[in-house]
């Protein structure tokens, strides 16, 4: 990671000044480029005045002084906080954060229990609920001749009834059934019931026709 220093010396040697020539035309002292230079910043006086040397020294070599001033107040507070922390606690600190293999494994058992109950929680959910009912044909108020044909899907594991009288179902659940009636109005109640006792009912209105 470069640091203020780094990006000034840099540009200055990519342009190929020396520290006499950086210093006629900044006015700033050799002493003090050299000490930007190295990050020394407990030679130089305070803060802002680092700052307007950093800025007149950036646009001698053509650097973007916003951002290397950004990167010097990274750098300076770090080193102030060095400074303020006992010896021993500002490595730690500033070093990245490891979970020791205790944490991890913690964390380990608390996603495979979290995953647990939450399967747990969506199987009670699905136990509990109603069983899916689809009619696939007849449309409501379509005209047809007897037998009519009823297709359909609901769960694999539910009973279902057509105005009371039970339809067999294939292993995925769906199922294809004839209904018989006489000319005239006729309605299809199929009610799907789960092994909870849970039932899903829909009512299909026809019209029954003798033309073919």
């Amino acid at each position: 990671m470069q640091t203020a220093g780094d990006l000034l010396k840099n540009a200055r040697l990519k342009k190929k000044l020396t520290f006499t020539q950086v210093g006629k035309l900044t006015k700033i002292p050799k002493k003090t480029l050299k000490a930007l230079e190295k990050n020394q910043f407990d030679k130089l006086p305070p803060s802002t005045y680092i700052k307007g040397f950093i800025k007149n020294y950036a646009k001698v070599v053509n650097l973007d002084f916003q951002k290397t001033i950004a990167v010097f107040k990274r750098d300076y507070h770090r080193q102030k906080q060095k400074k303020i922390l006992p010896p021993g606690l500002s490595q730690p600190l500033n070093s990245p954060w490891q979970p020791s293999s205790r944490t991890r494994t913690l964390v380990s058992l608390a996603l495979v229990v979290f995953l647990v109950l939450s399967y747990l929680a969506v199987a009670l959910f699905k136990l509990y609920q109603p069983p899916k009912l689809e009619i696939f044909q007849p449309e409501n108020g379509q005209t047809l001749t007897s037998p009519v044909l009823i297709k359909g899907k609901t769960d694999h594991d539910a009973t279902l009834t057509l105005n009371g009288k039970t339809v067999n179902l294939e292993s995925d659940g769906s199922f294809i059934t004839v209904y018989n009636g006489p000319p005239g109005t006729a309605e299809l109640k199929l009610q799907a019931t789960s092994r909870r006792h849970k039932s899903t009912q829909t009512t299909r209105h026809i019209i029954i026709t003798n033309q073919p």
